[in-house]
């Protein structure tokens, strides 16, 4: 027997799993990256 794999890559959030399934098996954000700026707030939460 041979299953269809389903993979949904939504704005938010990428969920993958087996046609016929309940419920996906694998959710993870879909948002990859890094942070454009680096390094402004450096010292913020920090008391003297």
């Amino acid at each position: 027997e041979v299953a269809a794999l389903v993979i949904d890559n939504g704005s938010g959030m990428c969920k993958a799993g087996f046609a016929g399934d309940d419920a996906p098996r694998a959710v993870f954000p879909s948002i990859v990256g890094r942070p454009r700026h680096h390094g402004i707030m450096i010292g913020m939460g920090q008391k003297d």
